[in-house]
């Protein structure tokens, strides 16, 4: 049989058996990318509360009062329960060197505590940070604002990659005078082919997914970014 052959740029034709990502009969590899952007409307903070105290004893009871208030302040601020986690107590002998004498003194017994809780309401984080560290809180460990639907943005994102992929295989087969025959195989990561992709030279999909209860005016949470890519390799003939 005479096998096809075709000079592009970008275009992933292979007649090869490489691997099992590939037939060995005339075929096309492509790549299909989307991207759903979102408004965040929860916010994952986790605090900390460090006291040092050469009382063991004296310097735990200081960190429990303090976890107790921080814990008290977001259940009033609205934080369920389910999205409060206080980790277990870390005691540390600490030391630091002295100089003069060339020795390790020591300084008293380092408690510490973090704190990890899921607001749901954005509008209340500033209040809420500001009266945790009022309280007693003295280190931000992390503030991540999220999507509570991440996980159907992120299906969104897939099925628009796959139909990027798709036009990106119409858009070949025409461009080049071939017809696509089926599809061989399909994945949300890279094939093994030894080649790179064909994808479509416009930008990626772009889907609006602010929920209907996003406040312009509230605190800035910026903007969440889903990406998701679909690879797939389909047969082609003259």
């Amino acid at each position: 049989m005479r096998k096809l052959v075709f000079t592009a740029i970008a275009a992933a034709l292979s007649f090869n058996v490489l691997a099992q990502a590939t037939p060995d009969a005339p075929h096309i590899y492509i790549q299909g990318n989307a991207t759903v952007k979102a408004i965040p409307d929860n916010v994952k903070l986790t605090v900390g509360i460090v006291e040092v105290d050469k009382d063991l004893i004296a310097a735990k009871n200081k960190a429990d009062a303090t976890m107790a208030e921080a814990i008290k302040l977001a259940k009033s601020q609205g934080v369920e329960e389910k999205g409060i986690y206080a980790s277990n107590i870390s005691i540390q002998r600490q030391t630091e060197y002295n100089r003069e004498t060339g020795k390790q003194e020591f300084v008293g017994y380092r408690v510490s505590r973090s704190l990890s809780v899921t607001l749901t309401d954005i509008k209340k984080y500033p209040v809420m940070l500001q009266q945790l560290v009022n309280a007693g809180i003295n280190e931000i460990n992390q503030t991540q604002f999220v999507s509570s639907r991440y996980e159907e943005l992120q299906k969104q994102a897939q099925k628009l990659a796959i139909k990027d992929a798709r036009a990106a295989a119409k858009e070949f087969a025409s461009d080049y005078g071939v017809e696509l025959k089926g599809l061989y195989t399909a994945s949300s990561s890279p094939l093994d082919t030894g080649s790179q992709p064909y994808m479509r030279a416009s930008k990626m999909i772009m889907a609006d997914a602010a929920p209907e209860n996003y406040v312009p005016d509230a605190y800035n949470g910026g903007e969440l970014t889903i990406s998701a890519s679909s690879y797939a390799v389909y047969f082609i003939e003259n």
